[in-house]
């Protein structure tokens, strides 16, 4: 995917040495689940093997979370929960009436 960077600002943007990109390209880089995640972050991309289901609530934040590489601390704040609450929302554990409809409003409020 051409955007038009050099592989030291992609590597800035991701927060990886300019190598990381070169290997990456020529696909000689053995990838870790971190490196891997920074590379899905930088592109949008939520990856299929977490089968995530966009059609109920719980897999629409988890999947925007994933996406922007949110962790559970930045969405707490952004909603104004404890970060155990959204770890036990994105479970399938039980929460809160109030607590999940604020992250309805959240889900709601950002861009499809």
């Amino acid at each position: 995917m051409d955007r038009g960077l050099t592989q030291h600002k992609v590597a800035k943007m991701i927060g990886v040495n300019r190598n990381f990109v070169y290997e990456m390209e020529l696909n000689h880089h053995t990838n870790t689940i971190y490196a891997l995640h920074k590379v899905f972050t930088f592109f949008g991309y939520t990856p299929k093997t977490l089968n995530i289901n966009e059609s109920t609530l719980q897999g629409q934040f988890f999947s925007h979370r994933i996406k922007y590489g949110f962790t559970y601390n930045v969405m707490a704040q952004k909603i104004g929960v404890d970060k155990s609450t959204i770890a036990r929302f994105e479970r399938g554990g039980n929460i809160k009436k109030e607590t999940e409809i604020k992250i309805n409003n959240y889900v709601a409020s950002i861009e499809k």
